[in-house]
């Protein structure tokens, strides 16, 4: 096979009903990756959302409404424009006249089911990596041996150095009245308060 007719079965009826929205939803996450626009369009709409639905896990594997749309629906239609491209050479070959149009018609919603399980398959050790609740890992401060770094802590405001497994992090830090906590005390971090999200303090012993 060369190149024209490559392209030309990649066009052709039924390759291109996966092909040309392989090459939409490409284009699409290439101008997400840089202008991140899917996002905004998408953040209300559970285009996916599969939970309501009986039997949905039949229809649709789940797995596709744990990663973003466009990474979805690209990689079904690549793998269902592979599929579609081999199962048109095969029915070409061994068929001829109508019978070609019945089963190109009968491959369509076999090869699209066969490409969104595929994809799911393909897709689920991914789905960690668009987890935003796993993206960053919550460290819990509290007990945690800190170091003043402002100059000063007192009930309205301060800042403390926690340093945790190798990582330092900036915390809001206010204490009790009428303690003297200075710049480079240690202290201890006792609470936190959720709703201004600083964190009590308390002088360490030495």
């Amino acid at each position: 096979m060369n190149i024209n007719d490559f392209f030309s079965t990649l066009f052709s009826f039924p390759v291109n009903v996966f092909f040309i929205p392989f090459v939409v939803f490409s284009l699409i996450m290439l101008v997400d990756l840089v202008f991140n626009v899917v996002d905004g369009f998408t953040a209300d709409l559970d285009i996916f959302d599969l939970d309501n639905i009986p039997g949905s896990g039949l229809l649709l594997p789940p797995v596709l409404s744990k990663v973003p749309l466009t990474v979805a629906m690209c990689v079904s239609f690549f793998i269902a424009t592979v599929a579609a491209f081999y199962v048109s050479l095969l029915i070409h070959s061994q068929l001829s006249g109508i019978a070609i149009l019945f089963a190109n018609l009968i491959s369509i919603p076999l090869i699209a089911y066969a490409g969104l399980a595929v994809s799911s398959w393909v897709l689920k050790p991914l789905i960690p990596l668009f987890d935003k609740k796993k993206a960053f890992a919550t460290v819990d401060f509290v007990g945690l041996r800190a170091r003043v770094h402002s100059s000063i802590i007192n009930e309205y405001m301060g800042e403390i150095v926690v340093l945790h497994k190798g990582s330092e992090f900036l915390l809001d830090a206010v204490s009790e009245p009428d303690i003297d906590i200075q710049y480079g005390d240690d202290v201890i971090i006792v609470s936190k308060d959720s709703t201004s999200s600083r964190y009590f303090v308390a002088k360490a012993d030495r």
